[in-house]
């Protein structure tokens, strides 16, 4: 009755692993960061420490194999189809694009935020409630 859904998941849960571990440069990115506590380093992170990622992104992975492997168990007819499976398999595949949609906004965001070198410099050059120097006014004897 679901033949398509199996065969679904078997060929999209590795490709979500694909798009959240390798293809985003996460393993690159998490090198490079500081993930250490805030009771460690006041700029450190709230709860997405070394750890928790380490922990969270494995358990990603397995979750996403035991789906496809599964799947590809219902396919072969080596296990019977059901609502048990499916829902199983439904939860993977749930789990990683929930993590895999969270990932893109995270990244979106962080990619977009202003920083410093993006403000727009001010039209007004000397600060508000000081003179200008006598360099910056113009006399009108420069003119002729």
């Amino acid at each position: 009755m679901f033949p398509d859904f199996y065969a679904t998941a078997a060929q999209v849960l590795p490709v979500l692993m694909l798009a959240l571990i390798w293809e985003s440069r996460f393993l690159d990115r998490l090198e490079e960061q500081n993930r250490r506590s805030r009771r460690e380093d006041p700029k450190g992170v709230l709860f997405w420490t070394r750890p928790r990622v380490r922990a969270y992104s494995l358990f990603i992975v397995v979750t996403i194999m035991i789906g496809t492997a599964l799947a590809l168990l219902v396919l072969a007819e080596a296990l019977p189809p059901g609502p048990v499976p499916r829902t199983v398999l439904t939860i993977c595949v749930l789990l990683a694009l929930a993590t895999l949609l969270t990932r893109v906004v995270v990244d979106v965001v962080g990619a977009t935020a202003p920083r410093d070198r993006d403000r727009a410099p001010s039209l007004d050059p000397e600060p508000a409630g000081q003179p200008r120097s006598h360099s910056s006014v113009s006399t009108g004897s420069e003119l002729g």
